[in-house]
């Protein structure tokens, strides 16, 4: 029962870490508007002065920050609900296999925002790793990213008879 009662709380606390990163990014929107559109802006690329993708102005700044506030939103919810349907759930096996499924999918969704979003489109696509603000984005994105993948593999593993 220790593995079903750690999984259940590893996964609630996913969901509160993506749930507490959007809120502080809402509540700072102009600044996360600003870094967001700093980033798309290819400003201050020295480094490797040439991309493959296309600068961008506010505007777009916005839509792809609705779509990260969306992502971590969606990642936050889906993981905390399943922390608690596998609380809830956890002495009977089809209501966990169930709350299994939802959790491999907050995990899932917390991977995509971090790995996804931060690394491979803002690191990889636009070099956001050039730039002080791009870098410490990039860092902090492998650290919630990794958290995912440690839970998601917690997740998959086997139970012990307890």
């Amino acid at each position: 029962m220790i593995d079903r009662n750690l999984k259940a709380l590893f996964m609630v606390l996913l969901g509160l870490m993506a749930l507490f990163y959007v809120g502080h990014n809402l509540i700072n929107l102009a600044i996360a508007h600003e870094n967001i559109g700093y980033v798309l802006s290819q400003k201050d690329h020295e480094i490797y002065p040439a991309n493959i993708m296309p600068a961008m102005g506010p505007g777009v700044a916005w839509i792809v920050l609705i779509v990260i506030f969306a992502s971590e939103i969606a990642a936050g919810v889906a993981s905390l609900w399943a922390g608690l349907k596998l609380w809830t759930g956890r002495s009977d096996a089809a209501a966990y296999a169930n709350a299994m499924t939802l959790a491999k999918l907050g995990c899932g969704l917390v991977i995509f925002t971090w790995f996804g979003l931060f690394n491979v489109f803002g690191g990889a696509a636009y070099n956001m790793w050039q730039t002080q603000i791009g870098h410490g984005s990039m860092a902090d994105a492998f650290t919630f990213a990794a958290f995912g993948f440690f839970v998601l593999i917690y997740l998959c593993q086997p139970e012990a008879a307890d």
